[in-house]
């Protein structure tokens, strides 16, 4: 009697086959392109962080954490619950790491003194690797090795956080061979002063942990952005567009109900953070030891995309370039419930600070209806500037301006004439005279009036082949008189803002973004500011070969 045999699958660390797979390319790329004088810089600006984090007697607080005094958990909630109350009304800076803001800055504090040089600004050349780790003691894992890592991770489908990286190492030799590792039991070699065996999930999650925390993925993201837009590699352009995702938070809320609530109605219940004590009293002793309670996931909040879409997630903003689709910066929310419109001004502060040249080409911001606040707004950064916004509509009857012109049966929330064919007229221009848009009826297939073949042209059309009248500007004050949004040229131009819909796509989907497995608005940023390294290195590899 035959026995079954099972296969034995096994891939080649040195096969030439698998690193020739077109499926491979893209990942191969990004680890081909962490190399140079450039990342190494960044790898000694890791060792540095590393030695001044295992040199704290304990992991200090995430920056922007909340405290709150409370006697129970319960209590704590409703602190939460005023803490974000007050956070609606006072003036909050563009970003901050202590202060309320509307974004989180990932950028070590400059005036603290306990950082070293190098860390405090980053146009301070970091020192020789030599001086860092030469002497006694265990070396470090290779950071250029694990950088390629958690950056072609995502391209593999995996994420990256360190227990899937940690499982694609080791399930994967011919990705770890790749990224430069050695093996499992790999000794250091005598002319190197790294390691270069297979970290452990401990090793890759203080990686992660120092990399997040002195924003050294951040910084190397804003540097490779500069470097593309300085070489070439991304064009310029005078259009950015702006808008805010949300990615849900690996983390549940707490329910509360505000203890002032309306005379006669019902109180609702508010979402909130959960909460926990970092304390060593345990947990059976939080609702009695006096230490301060701190949230879960800082910064998460209920965020609203629609009637019946509604999430406990993270929120950030995103800009890209009109033209080309490309992201720029992402900048992640440090309260997810901060309404759309308050984000675009902040951002751009970020930009001019981070990202002058942009700013100093821009001419027009594109955003959707949530930013029509910030219109006049916007000109402090230019007097050239102009924010883009759609026709705001307006769900009041015009059947008594639509009875003022035959032919018309109605006018659309939005303005646009529409006749008793369901032709919708086009703007053709404005009467600065008479303060009046000009509508015209539109072309058919063939080019020609649609009005040359109407039924209807003998009961509205006097002389002509075409249909024109002419619309009060009083009538329809959401249309920006200035620049109407319904002009061809116009339109077309804002038709390129939801080209940051589909570059938030890139970001989320199509590179591993859509699922948090970490907590925090400082983490969220990191994790994001990976996907926007990752593109801009695919962007650069693309470009030179």
């Amino acid at each position: 009697m035959l026995k079954p045999i099972a296969p034995v699958l096994f891939e080649s660390t040195t096969a030439r086959a698998v690193l020739e797979d077109p499926a491979n390319a893209e990942w191969l790329a990004v680890v081909g392109a962490v190399d140079g004088e450039r990342y190494e810089r960044w790898a000694r600006r890791y060792y540095l962080a590393l030695a001044h984090f295992r040199a704290q007697r304990e992991r200090p607080a995430l920056p922007g954490r909340v405290e709150l005094t409370a006697s129970g958990k319960q209590e704590a909630f409703v602190a939460m619950l005023e803490v974000m109350a007050v956070r609606k009304t006072i003036e909050k800076k563009a970003a901050s790491r202590d202060e309320p803001a509307i974004f989180f800055e990932p950028r070590p504090d400059d005036e603290d003194k306990s950082l070293p040089a190098a860390l405090r600004d980053f146009s301070t050349k970091p020192p020789l690797l030599r001086d860092l780790l030469e002497g006694r003691g265990r070396p470090p894992s290779d950071a250029l090795c694990m950088m390629r890592a958690f950056l072609a991770g995502p391209l593999l489908g995996v994420g990256d956080s360190p227990t899937a990286i940690s499982a694609l190492l080791r399930s994967n030799p011919t990705f770890a061979s790749a990224c430069n590792f050695l093996g499992r039991d790999a000794l250091k070699l005598s002319e190197e002063l790294t390691s270069r065996r297979l970290p452990s999930v401990s090793k890759l999650d203080e990686f992660s942990e120092v990399m997040t925390r002195y924003g050294l993925w951040s910084a190397m993201s804003a540097e490779q952005v500069r470097e593309n837009l300085a070489t070439g590699v991304v064009e310029l352009e005078d259009t950015l567009a702006f808008d805010t995702t949300h990615i849900e938070a690996n983390s549940h809320c707490g329910n509360v109900v505000p203890i002032k609530a309306d005379d006669g109605e019902k109180p609702k219940q508010r979402k909130v953070p959960r909460a926990r004590k970092s304390c060593e009293c345990g947990k059976a002793q939080w609702e009695t030891c006096e230490h301060t309670w701190t949230p879960t996931d800082q910064g998460a909040a209920v965020v609203v995309k629609g009637p019946t879409r509604v999430y406990w997630a993270h929120k950030a903003s995103v800009v890209t370039l009109g033209r080309s689709e490309i992201p720029i910066d992402v900048r992640v929310l440090q309260y997810a419930a901060e309404h759309d419109g308050k984000t675009l001004l902040p951002h751009l502060e970020l930009l001019c600070r981070d990202l002058p040249e942009v700013v100093a080409l821009l001419r027009h911001v594109l955003a959707d209806d949530a930013y029509k606040s910030n219109e006049a707004a916007v000109r402090q950064f230019g007097e050239n500037i102009r924010l883009t916004v759609p026709v705001h509509p307006n769900r009041k009857s015009k059947a008594d301006v639509a009875a003022r012109f035959n032919g018309i049966e109605r006018f659309t929330p939005v303005g646009i004439p529409v006749c008793r064919a369901e032709h919708r007229f086009e703007m053709r221009g404005r009467d600065i005279t008479d303060n009046r848009y000009i509508w015209a009826a539109p072309d058919d297939a063939e080019g020609r009036s649609v009005c040359a073949d109407c039924p209807f042209a003998a009961t509205c059309l006097s002389s002509g082949t075409r249909r024109h009248i002419r619309v009060s500007r009083d009538d329809f004050p959401q249309i920006d008189w200035e620049h109407p949004q319904h002009l061809a040229r116009n339109r077309t131009r804002y038709g390129r803002r939801t080209g940051v819909e589909r570059a938030i796509k890139r970001l989320k989907v199509d590179l591993a973004g859509e699922h948090l497995t970490h907590r925090d608005s400082p983490r969220v940023q990191a994790h994001l500011d990976r996907r926007l390294l990752i593109l801009h290195l695919l962007l650069e590899v693309a470009a030179t070969t």
